[in-house]
């Protein structure tokens, strides 16, 4: 009963109270100015059927309950903007400044952040409208045709069991190669989100979202928000996560750029909507202080977050690379040479899996953005000259020296940090899969009888050595081919 309370509390409905009133907002009486017909468009084509609005509010609840997951078109989540523009959606509960789903306190506010903000909602309606029945790519990955309004986003919820999490660790025997592939990274000084067509990671609270329309706080995930709008809708069906979950959102746009942080934020025009975006939401713990984050507890419970995103993020997109830099550090407290590492072994992690899992051995790559910080983009430079010791056997290595660490400085730990990894085997040479071996594998995938070996290798550690040789074997046979033509 307790549960069900809960629930009915986060449900949100309709307010219809003010359903008939949006045509006086102000916010809209500007658009209008630059998006002719706007106002008309709103009326007749989005607020025009209070069963349809009615109906894709409980759509929305529904399926995050029951299947982990959202799908809506452009046009659909447009509508729910506009619901949370005009007051027109409402929620039994309140929770203290989270999970604001309407716009007041922006549209009422003198305050040069709350109008900064504003400004982003505004320059995503004019765009969706403009935009809205053009002819453009369905996804970053597919070539099909579709109406802009009609491309679809997606909400999926990853929920990682953590005694299965605790397995992975040397759950790898001794001559599994794949363990031993060196993960891919990229440092550099620049931002999560300047990234095209990447997964970007969301520096998440717990409650998803943050305070990104509250009229006082502007951090990444509040900036995140604003900038990709479409992911502020979140707010509306997806309740606080827990340890083990993340959320993914795909096939978003950038409708606004920006400059500054906090208080000095403020939204710049963008008009290019060609690249698209995912973002994969994981809150930190927050920390009071540095040698607490090293107890096996918190480091358990930060990969078990970090993971549950990056397996989500290469499962659902893995031909977006993932975007990161300083999870859970600022106001959080996290220490950023730690967060560097724990992503890091998740990340290998992830893509130990994903390897096992489509049985292809060409890498995805985890790009850190250090910003202008200078001492991590210098940390990161350092661990991409052991490029050939980033594995996930030797991170994994590492991360269980970090559990009896004794933090005494940075200094000292990025010490530690390079001492460990140096002494550790190199890793194999990446092994890659030419189009020609494509080819056959895609034709051997029609075969019900391959499909199960192929299954079984993936399975069983020692089909994975199997897994290699075939691949190795296939790889000298071209390049005999080669040698002779």
């Amino acid at each position: 009963m307790k549960m069900n309370k809960e629930i009915n509390q986060f449900k949100c409905y309709l307010n219809e109270a003010n359903y008939n009133k949006f045509v006086d907002d102000i916010v809209l009486d500007r658009i209008s100015r630059e998006a002719i017909g706007i106002k008309n468009y709103i009326k007749n084509s989005i607020l025009n059927d209070k069963k349809i609005l009615e109906q894709l509010l409980l759509k929305v609840y529904d399926d995050w309950e029951k299947q982990q997951q959202v799908e809506l078109k452009r046009k659909q989540i447009f509508t729910l903007i506009i619901l949370m523009l005009l007051n027109l959606v409402k929620r039994n509960e309140m929770f203290g400044g989270f999970y604001t789903i309407n716009m007041e306190h922006l549209k009422k506010s003198q305050d040069r952040l709350c109008q900064q903000k504003l400004y982003c909602i505004e320059n995503y309606i004019k765009l969706f409208y403009q935009n809205k029945d053009k002819l453009v790519k369905s996804s970053f990955s597919s070539d099909e045709q579709v109406q802009f309004q009609d491309q679809i986003v997606r909400f999926i919820k990853n929920q990682v069991n953590s005694d299965e999490y605790k397995k992975k660790f040397d759950s790898f025997k001794k001559d599994d190669q794949i363990s031993q592939l060196a993960i891919q990274i990229d440092i550099t000084q620049k931002k999560n989100e300047d990234q095209d067509n990447s997964t970007v990671v969301d520096f998440a609270d717990q409650n998803i979202g943050g305070l990104a329309l509250n009229c006082h706080n502007c951090a990444q995930e509040e900036i995140l928000m604003l900038i990709f709008p479409e992911a502020i809708t979140s707010m509306i069906f997806i309740p606080p996560m827990k340890n083990n979950e993340a959320v993914l959102i795909t096939n978003l746009k950038k409708y606004s750029s920006y400059t500054g942080y906090e208080n000095s934020f403020k939204q710049k025009i963008q008009e290019d909507l060609n690249s698209f975006f995912n973002m994969i939401a994981i809150d930190a713990q927050p920390f009071n202080g540095n040698k607490v984050q090293f107890q096996q507890e918190n480091l358990q419970r930060e990969l078990l977050k970090c993971y549950s995103g990056f397996c989500l993020a290469l499962k659902c997109s893995p031909e977006n690379e993932i975007s990161t830099g300083r999870w859970g550090c600022g106001i959080f407290g996290g220490n950023q040479y730690l967060k560097i590492i724990i992503q890091m072994s998740c990340f290998a992690q992830a893509n130990y899996e994903e390897i096992n899992r489509s049985q292809q051995t060409k890498n995805k790559k985890l790009i850190i953005n250090c910003n202008d910080n200078q001492d991590l983009f210098e940390f990161g430079s350092g661990l991409k000259t052991l490029d050939k010791k980033l594995n996930l056997r030797n991170l994994q290595h590492l991360m269980k020296q970090l559990q009896t660490f004794n933090y005494q400085n940075d200094q000292q730990l990025k010490n530690f940090i390079f001492d460990v990894l140096k002494q550790q085997d190199d890793s194999i040479q990446q092994i890659q899969l030419n189009d020609n071996y494509q080819n056959q594998l895609k034709v051997k995938q029609e075969n019900p009888q391959i499909v199960q070996h192929q299954q079984q290798l993936q399975t069983d550690q020692k089909g994975q050595q199997i897994l290699i040789k075939e691949i190795k074997k296939e790889d000298q046979k071209q390049k005999k081919q080669q040698k002779y033509h």
